[in-house]
This record gives structure tokens, sequence and C-alpha cells, in this order.
């Protein structure tokens, strides 16, 4: 087949796993011989891409404090490109599908880029699609800041239908929420890791000091507070001997206070970023995974590939990769609360609970159930699926372009009139 991937970053340039799945995707499509191109944004970093890497998007870039006006009206207008439309990018994308004349499109993440408009560009020109869902985006796409519009949910319920796959159904519950519904076909598939199986880890945590970690953003929607707390009530408790370790970005600094506040300077440690590779061989230095993240995180990838390599996750009982782990037999799961993340961790030093066990048959099921190999197969036959559907009247490219341009300028003169007034 013939696919073309949509992404609003594309690694080497990436925020999170959302984009890191993508390029697994791309990598094992075109490794089991489909020609695969990539369209994506131009890089916020000059980056190197390989041939089949198009970076011709705009990015509108949400996701940085200095990336959006501060103005009310040039926010609202940036915000409009990100979600509504862009028509530059609507520009992009016809001009690649003419060129590449794709079998079927793989979308991701397009907040950013005017997702909606995307979207709409596709089923105007009746091109059929995979969308893989790793976080609410459509709900996204139909909303600002502040709300949801009921009349674009219905519009992106009656208009925007194929094939979606989301990673969990917490995911497809909050999704719709809004009032939009996803149709016509949703398949739930989790995420992956990736990579040849390593060795079985050998050793576990039998007394003594206890090495637990956490990755990703330090933030306080990532639960880093919730866990700097549980760990000035597991040293309250009486247990000295333990360290916790956080990679990744300082969010939110007001965390560095609360860990001098709680006098943890010797417990909780901050080790910044480590790249994806680095990453993974530290996992086999710790013997928990903390990770007490919001109750609606889509999937989180992190645990998985903790697990896999012999660190126990303990996590928040109700997130998205909580429907695929049981408690006990592949993870432990906690309340989001300090007092049931410290009880965890007492509960494993004080020996109520072995840790070898539930690493080793997590482990064994993250290779053999959660492995992009494992996976790929029914990504690739949604895609061959929907390419195989009847087509029916299809618009132009220019008719697509036309209509995006007219619906941004009609945008921005709504957003206009509505501050002025």
């Amino acid at each position: 087949m013939k696919i073309l991937a949509l992404s609003n970053l594309y690694p080497p340039d990436f925020v999170g796993g959302y984009e890191l799945g993508c390029a697994h995707v791309v990598d094992a499509l075109r490794d089991r011989g489909h020609d695969v191109r990539v369209l994506t944004a131009a890089p916020r970093l000059p980056v190197a891409s390989p041939p089949h890497v198009l970076r011709r998007f705009k990015l509108t870039d949400e996701w940085n404090p200095n990336g959006m006006s501060k103005h009310p009206l040039g926010y609202r207008l940036d915000e409009a490109e990100s979600r509504l439309v862009n028509a530059y990018n609507v520009h992009a994308l016809t001009t690649v599908l003419d060129e590449f004349q794709p079998d079927a499109v793989y979308v991701c993440a397009v907040t950013g880029l005017g997702g909606f408009g995307l979207m709409a560009c596709l089923q105007f020109l009746d091109i059929p699609w995979v969308w893989q869902l790793g976080d609410c985006v459509p709900r996204i796409l139909c909303s600002t800041e502040r709300r949801t519009f009921p009349m674009l949910a219905e519009e992106f319920t009656r208009r925007i239908r194929g094939t979606y796959i989301v990673v969990s159904e917490r995911l497809r519950q909050e999704t719709e929420e809004c009032g939009l519904t996803l149709g016509d076909r949703v398949e739930t598939i989790p995420y992956w890791i990736t990579g040849p199986q390593e060795a079985e880890r050998v050793d576990f945590y039998r007394g003594g000091h206890l090495r637990i970690m956490a990755a990703g953003q330090v933030a306080q929607f990532k639960g880093s507070d919730i866990l700097i707390e549980a760990a000035a009530r597991l040293r309250d408790a009486g247990h000295d001997d333990f360290s916790v370790h956080m990679y990744g970005n300082l969010y939110d600094h007001w965390l560095l206070e609360l860990i001098r506040k709680r006098n943890l300077t010797d417990h909780v440690i901050l080790k910044g970023v480590l790249p994806q590779k680095l990453l993974l061989e530290t996992y086999k230095n710790y013997d928990l995974f903390a990770f007490p993240t919001l109750e609606r995180e889509p999937f989180g990838l992190v645990p998985l590939e903790a697990v896999a390599r012999g660190c126990v996750p303990i996590i928040s009982r109700q997130c998205g990769i909580a429907e695929w782990l049981v408690h006990g037999l592949h993870c432990l799961k906690a309340d989001r609360t300090p007092e049931a993340f410290a009880r965890a961790f007492a509960d494993v030093i004080e020996q109520r609970i072995d840790p070898e066990p539930i690493a080793r048959r997590g482990a064994a099921a993250a290779w053999r159930d959660f492995h992009i190999d494992a996976i790929i197969p029914r990504i690739e036959q949604l895609l061959a699926d929907a390419a195989s559907r009847e087509k029916g009247i299809a618009g132009s490219s220019h008719d697509a372009y036309r209509l995006a341009r007219m619906a941004e300028q009609l945008t921005a003169s709504l957003l206009q009139e509505s501050i002025i007034a």
C-alpha cells in the first residue's frame, strides 16, 4: 500500500509519546514493504530528515508558552489556526495527495495544524483514513481553552467519519463527553514498546535501599507533587533508606521549593532529561516506577517501558494504561493521593509485596502482547480495510483549498467581531 502519515511533529522533533508512536508505526509499515511518506510541520529547530519525511506544514505551537499571541484577538486567531483551519496547511496536504496518490492516510496528532480543516479536506476529497488517537484530539479541535462548541461537535460527528483507533476506553469516553461521536469504526488498540527483547532481569529488591524513579514532565498534572508528598510521608513513617529520581523537563518550578520545604533534597532528586535510548537503559537501575498521573491520562507509555525491563510500575488506579495492566499481576495500582503511593512504597519496603513475580509477569506480557510487532498487523489491516472501501463522489483539490481559504477568512472575521463587541 501507499500510505501517507500526518503528524504535527515528527522525531527527532517531538513533545512526547504521540509523535514517537507515529514514527514507530511508520518504520514498522516500511519494514513490512509499504510505501510510506510522512507529512509533518517544519521543525522547531533544525533536524535531519530522510526523503520520506516531508516537513511542509506550518505549526502553531500550542505547547510552547511563547508559541501563541498574548493579545486576546491574536490568541484566538492563533487558536483557530491551530485547531480549526489553516488554509496554507490544506494546500500543503492537497499538493502531497496529488503527488503521492496514497491508498490511505494514517492520521496522528493534528492539533497545531488546523486539524479540523485537514480532516474536512480528507472527507471532501474522499480519501480513506485511519486516525490514531493518543489523546482526545477531536474534542480539542471542537473547542477553545474555555469550552467546547456544540455546533462544531455536531458538525464533526456528522462529517468526520472513518476509522478511529483509541488507546483506551477512557480516551474514547472523554473524547465523546463534549457531544461528538466517533464514527464509523472505532477500534481499541494499546500503545506499544519497540526494539529487541532484552535479557530477563535477575536483580530485584530484597531489602535495603529502595530505588524509585519517575519519567515525563516534572509537573503537577503528571502528579509530581503527589510523588514528592508521598516521599515525605514515607520518610515520616520511619523509612529513610529510599530515593526518588525524577527524569524529565521541569515544567512547574515551584516543585523545587516543595522539595526543599519538605526537607527532601537527599531523597527526591531531579535528574533532568535523558535521550530515549538512555532512558530505556535507566529503568533497569530502579525497583519501582511511580506514575501518579491524572486519571484522564489517555494511556501512559512509560510504565509499559519500565515493566518491560523489570521495573515494577505503581500507577494511578484510573488512568488509561490501568485498563490494560492487572493490579498484582503486571503492576501495582494506587489511588492518586500521597498517602496511597506512600503506602505502596512501604508495602514493598516492609516485604508485604514481593516485586519480583510482578516484574517477571509484567515483562513477559509487555514483550508478548504490547510489542509493535504484535500491534502493527492490526493497524495494517485497518489501513487495508479503509483503502478497500467503496469510494464516493470526491471534490477537487482546488475546491478544497478555496473552501479552506473562505473558512479561514470567515473565522478571522467572526473572531475580530466577537473581540471588538
